[in-house]
């Protein structure tokens, strides 16, 4: 049963574009070790389906089915990169396994290429260094040859590398509610809290303590130089992380509008927002481009929709869904709200523009492109923060302010 529900959370991934996570979340199992099995079996063959495919290609047609492909993974998932069970406990459940997803009579193709497989090992890597390295790290080429052309062949390999490693679930804490027995659950290192696995059993996330978020991520909000009482325009606002934050730099006085184009995540930040005990937030529903407002902002944050680049290493899906070919669209998009935004700025105040992507079309080519056009505007800050550097997210942040 269990890996028959790990097994359709990897055909909505791979097959429908969803995502992992909420796939997963859906699931809302009884058994808290059935969770963490499915979790860490979906994980697994998602971090590292390039090279578990790689494995498979030689003994399968183009064309064959994917709920073949997918059980093929999944077992040699479970075979390399996590506790291993007996081979012929391994071929046995697949064959079971397609048998349910599929049709009884693919079952003798699973059982077939599995024990091929399990018999010869795996394969040697290619000789091309880059196809290697792609395969190696479950990395698409395209994205370590972009990485490779803006940063440096050894920055595309150590962030492939890096996205293969499991980072600490990073949290922040919420300075409107207090109860000691949180920091049982907290690990602390020079000031950065990340969560114990002990954290995700307790009420302490649904009741707005604390938070998941980044360490890199939190950096953002800083950039827009917050005092008591300002005017504040949050655009892309959902699912409210950094919506919060703002809240806490203001201290809860002020104003401030959250911008968010879709319904589900504009309710779900509203819900963080009253967990975190924010009371001077008005979430709208809108598209950022259609939103104007009669009164000028003191600062403006533009989380902007970007490719995710930077966030790779813990959604492992989002590499498989991204086509290079929809980094030009993202880039007209992010320029149509940041000449948008100009306006809504006071002069003296302050336009942060952030993505978490490692693009530079994205990043420093879009706003070099923005300053052109509005010289009203003067950079203060461009800034990547480097994903390896801190153990975080890769994250792009822009400082600008109005000037007149």
């Amino acid at each position: 049963m269990r890996r028959e529900l790990a097994y359709q959370v990897m055909e909505e991934v791979m097959v429908h574009n969803h995502h992992a996570h909420l796939e997963l979340k859906r699931l809302d199992l009884d058994k808290e070790e059935d969770q963490a099995f499915i979790s860490a079996l979906v994980y697994t063959s998602l971090q590292n389906y390039l090279y578990l495919d790689y494995q498979i290609d030689p003994f399968l047609k183009k064309n064959t089915a994917i709920e073949i492909r997918l059980v093929l993974i999944m077992a040699l998932a479970q075979k390399y990169f996590m506790n291993p069970i007996p081979d012929y406990a391994l071929v046995n459940e697949s064959v079971e396994l397609i048998k349910k997803v599929h049709s009884k009579h693919v079952a003798g193709v699973v059982n077939a290429v599995l024990k091929k497989i399990l018999s010869q090992g795996k394969r040697n890597l290619p000789s091309d260094p880059v196809k290697a390295l792609s395969i190696e790290t479950s990395m698409p080429e395209w994205i370590i040859r972009l990485l490779s052309s803006q940063y440096s062949i050894s920055f595309a390999r150590d962030y492939a590398h890096y996205c293969q490693q499991i980072k600490p679930n990073y949290v922040r804490i919420n300075p409107f509610k207090h109860d000691e027995k949180l920091y049982d659950h907290l690990e602390e290192n020079q000031g950065v809290y990340h969560a114990k696995s002990s954290l995700f059993q307790h009420q302490f996330l649904n009741d707005g303590y604390v938070l998941i978020q980044d360490i890199n991520s939190q950096e953002v909000v800083k950039y827009l130089e917050l005092e008591e009482g300002m005017r504040v325009l949050d655009c892309c606002c959902g699912p409210g992380t950094k919506t919060t934050q703002i809240a806490e730099g203001l201290n809860n006085t002020g104003e401030i509008i959250g911008v968010e184009l879709h319904e589900s995540r504009s309710n779900v930040t509203v819900e963080l927002l009253k967990r975190w005990g924010v009371k001077n937030t008005k979430i709208v529903t809108q598209d950022v481009l259609t939103f104007q407002d009669n009164e000028l902002f003191d600062a403006v944050l533009l989380d902007a929709p970007c490719s995710g680049l930077g966030v790779l290493s813990h959604k492992h899906d989002l590499r498989y869904h991204i086509k290079p070919e929809e980094l030009d669209e993202l880039q007209v998009i992010q320029k149509k709200m940041l000449n948008h935004l100009a306006t809504q700025v006071k002069v003296g105040g302050i336009l942060v523009y952030a993505t978490c992507t490692l693009n530079k079309k994205e990043n420093e080519k879009q706003i070099e492109s923005f300053l052109k056009v509005h010289d009203n505007y003067e950079m203060l800050t461009s800034v990547t923060l480097d994903p390896m550097a801190r153990q975080g997210d890769g994250f792009y942040i822009a400082q600008c302010r109005r000037t007149w």
